[in-house]
C-alpha cells in the first residue's frame, strides 16, 4: 500500500510540474520574455551596468518592460483558469481555487511550486517560480529587503540585531553591485531549475563598509539621505 501511494504521489507531482511548465511557457510567450547580452542600445536600464545579461518583457506595450511581475501573475492566473485550476470572479476581480464547487487542491502547488516560493525563485515545480526576474526587479527587491531589515534591526537586542544588520548589509551591497548580483541570481536560478546546487563565488566581505557596524546613526548614509 505504501509503494502504491508513493507511486500515485510521484505521478501527481509529475503531472503538476508538466502543467506548471505549460503555463510558464504560455506566460513567457505572451510577455515576450527575452534574455539578451549586455550590448543593448544606450539608455536601457542595464546598458551601463556590469551584468552579462538582462531579461525583459518585450511584448509589454506602454509599460516598463523590466517590471513585469504583476503582468506575469495575472497571465498565470488566466492560464490556470483555462486549465480549470482557478475560477475568476468578474465582480471582485479576484481568483479562487474553488471551481464549480470543487476545491482544486493542487492549484497553489502548480503556481508556486512544492516550495511555495516566490516568483523567480527557480523552483522548477511551479509556474511563477520558474519565471525569472529582470535585473531591475532584483535590484528593487534587494533594496526593499535591505531597508526593511535594517529598520527592523534597530530595536532588536544582540545577537539578533547583528544578524539582521548583516543580512540587510548584504542586500544593500547587492543594490550597489547590481550587475554582479544579477549574474549570480541568473546562475542560481538556472541551477535550481535543473535541480542542481549553486554556490556563489562572489566576495561580499565588504558589507560592513556600508556602515552597519557603526549603529543606527549611520542608516541615513546607507539609504542615501
Amino acid at each position: 500500500m505504501g509503494a502504491e501511494t508513493a507511486a500515485k504521489e510521484k505521478k501527481q507531482n509529475q503531472s503538476n510540474q508538466n502543467t506548471a511548465n505549460e503555463i510558464k511557457e504560455a506566460v513567457n510567450k505572451q510577455l515576450g520574455l527575452t534574455t539578451v547580452p549586455n550590448t543593448p542600445p544606450p539608455g536601457t536600464p542595464w546598458s551601463n551596468n556590469d551584468s552579462a545579461t538582462s531579461t525583459f518583457a518585450a511584448n509589454l506595450k506602454g509599460k516598463d518592460k523590466w517590471m513585469y511581475g504583476e503582468e506575469a501573475s495575472d497571465l498565470t492566473n488566466k492560464e490556470m483558469v483555462k486549465k480549470g485550476l482557478l475560477s475568476y470572479n468578474p465582480t471582485t476581480g479576484g481568483y479562487s481555487n474553488v471551481v464549480n464547487g470543487q476545491i482544486i487542491s493542487n492549484a497553489n502547488t502548480i503556481k508556486y511550486g512544492a516550495s511555495n516560493g516566490a516568483m523567480g525563485s527557480g523552483d522548477p515545480t511551479g509556474a511563477m517560480t520558474s519565471i525569472p526576474l529582470s535585473k531591475k526587479m532584483l535590484e528593487q527587491q534587494n533594496k526593499i529587503k535591505g531597508i526593511t531589515t535594517a529598520l527592523m534591526s534597530i530595536p532588536m537586542p544582540a545577537p539578533m540585531s547583528t544578524i539582521m544588520r548583516a543580512s540587510a548589509a548584504t542586500d544593500l551591497l547587492n543594490v550597489k553591485q547590481s550587475g554582479a548580483a544579477y549574474d549570480d541570481y541568473t546562475k542560481k536560478f538556472d541551477a535550481t531549475q535543473k535541480g542542481k546546487k549553486f554556490t556563489s563565488q562572489r566576495n561580499v566581505q565588504g558589507v560592513m563598509a556600508l556602515g552597519f557596524g557603526k549603529g543606527k546613526d549611520k542608516l541615513g548614509e546607507i539609504f542615501g539621505n
